[in-house]
């Protein structure tokens, strides 16, 4: 079998149509997609990140969520990115905590390099995100990327906190259903995303935006 019967087979055994829509792609500091969500501290120097797209490229909002619902239980699309943590200079404490504390200062520490998966399901509200280590039912994984590190920055001691990185995209898919044409971040973002992350509640609480990266020069 030759490798574009491979993978039209492997489309269709998924449930998706092979019938792909090619996205432009985007223009080097474009934005391409927004994101809502949090992290799930496992312990007080790691933990998994889990975001929804409110927004990516020119979809429409009924591709990204069922039934209308613009919740992460309602999301097709699921970016999960284990990470740890190192504090350089901190006035508080690394989280998990969940109390605001005057003496909580200006920290500052880095998030190694680690990379991220974005998962697809046609049935989100079937996912168990409960335990953030068993991603069985979590859906089919449509990319994967390399997360670059950064520095984690935070005015009160990790209470709130904002968080820069690049994304380079290392593969994916095409996702969809048997109801629309399949979407490939491949095609949107052919070298990947540089993203502003802006976090509260001990980053239980993230949002931000990313934006394209070009080509290395």
């Amino acid at each position: 079998m030759n490798i574009t019967k491979f993978v039209l087979a492997g489309i269709l055994l998924a449930g998706i149509s092979p019938l792909a829509m090619a996205a432009d792609p985007a223009a080097n500091g474009q934005v391409v997609l927004t994101f809502a969500g949090g992290s799930v501290w496992t312990s007080n120097s790691g933990g998994t990140c889990l975001w929804y797209f409110p927004t990516l490229g020119n979809l429409d909002i009924t591709a990204l969520f069922q039934d209308g619902k613009t919740d992460v239980q309602h999301a097709y699309l699921l970016w999960v990115s284990d990470w740890s943590i190192k504090a350089l200079v901190t006035q508080g404490q690394l989280p998990p905590h969940s109390q605001p504390n005057p003496s909580f200062g200006w920290s500052l520490a880095v998030i190694p390099q680690g990379d991220a998966t974005v998962y697809f399901s046609n049935n989100p509200t079937g996912r168990n995100l409960t335990q953030v280590t068993d991603r069985r039912t979590w859906g089919v994984p449509i990319a994967k990327f390399v997360r670059g590190g950064g520095l984690f920055q935070s005015p009160d001691g990790f209470m709130s906190d904002k968080f820069f990185f690049s994304a380079f995209l290392q593969w994916s898919t095409p996702f969809g259903d048997t109801n629309r044409r399949p979407f490939s971040l491949g095609d949107l973002i052919p070298y990947g995303m540089t993203c502003f992350e802006f976090g509260l509640n001990s980053s239980t609480m993230e949002t931000g935006t990313c934006v394209a990266m070009g080509a290395a020069r």
